[in-house]
């Protein structure tokens, strides 16, 4: 099915970075010592080798993981990890997974009072998915589109590591469409030039819907109805759609792979409440993570090991 329930609107940050910030990178960062990450084991039976944050950002009731991405930066295997706190801020978190450390980064736009002075505000969006691509990341916000971050950009505001939005590629509905909520977004791994994959999550009052498109703010958008209720994320390779769909807190969610209007459903075999998905090509796994304090966990799930 093909259609253009939006169109993408890029807006660049052109206030730059406040005084009193100074850019470290990602390199800098990695250099602090930060959170160690701890091998745990995980409900459902299609998930592997997971692990857990930190007691304190295992628990904490205030900040919820949300979306996820997998690349590799000078050599190592990384996790990009966002975070929400309700109505308050947002984060992402940067996983090294040969070092088994982690590190919190404040996202952050650049803003300007009535005197000109520019300055660092919280942004405040549900974040429920990200893409990690050629040194970017893009995060889902939900009724505006994407927000973009360069890693190159990452600084410090006091002691504290931040991230300053870059960009912003606004979706705007178009005439007739009720609009495209943007509740995850990943990055289609297939030949050819990147593109990514956007979809929305549901009330179950109708069906979600998915998005795929370029950033090439002329190029089409391919609008799809899975038919699915409460999907949390999607990724596809070489054309297989993978799919979360969650079921609540106390039951465990379900993954559907194939192909819209031909997935099969692979009922309770991720943990309660998982979220985003990812693809890692160095292992040909996906990596997913769930939501719930006290119970969420990062994980791999094997796609070769799925009954067929």
């Amino acid at each position: 099915m093909t259609g253009a329930p939006f169109s993408l609107h890029l807006e660049p940050n052109r206030l730059g970075a406040p005084a009193g910030t100074r850019r470290i990178g990602l390199d800098g960062l990695l250099a602090r010592r930060g959170s160690r990450i701890w091998r745990a084991w995980v409900r459902g039976s299609a998930a592997r080798h997971g692990f857990r944050w930190s007691l304190r950002d295992t628990f904490d009731t205030s900040w919820w993981p949300q979306g996820i991405d997998v690349a590799e930066h000078a050599g190592h295997r990384f996790l990009a990890v966002s975070w929400f706190a309700h109505d308050r801020d947002t984060r992402i978190t940067i996983v090294d997974l040969d070092r088994h450390r982690y590190h919190h980064v404040l996202l952050r736009e650049s803003v300007q009072d009535a005197a000109g002075h520019v300055g660092l505000a919280p942004i405040v969006i549900h974040a429920g998915g990200i893409a990690w691509l050629d040194g970017r990341i893009l995060v889902a916000d939900t009724f505006g589109g994407l927000r973009e971050f360069r890693l190159d950009d990452l600084a410090v505001d006091g002691d504290e590591p931040v991230l300053i939005e870059s960009a912003r590629y606004h979706a705007r509905k178009t005439k007739g469409d009720r609009g495209m909520r943007f509740s995850f977004v990943s990055i289609e791994h297939t030949d050819g030039s990147p593109r990514l994959v956007a979809g929305e999550y549901g009330d179950g009052a109708r069906a979600d819907r998915a998005a795929r498109f370029s950033l090439d703010l002329d190029a089409d958008v391919e609008l799809h109805e899975p038919g699915l209720y409460r999907m949390q994320g999607i990724v596809i390779v070489d054309g297989t759609w993978y799919i979360t769909t969650s079921n609540g807190e106390h039951s465990r969610g379900d993954l559907w792979v194939g192909v819209p209007g031909e997935l099969v459903r692979h009922r309770h075999v991720l943990p309660a409440g998982p979220e985003d998905l990812a693809f890692d090509r160095s292992t040909r796994r996906l990596w997913s993570l769930s939501e719930w304090p006290g119970r969420r966990r990062v994980f791999q799930v094997d796609p070769a090991r799925l009954p067929r």
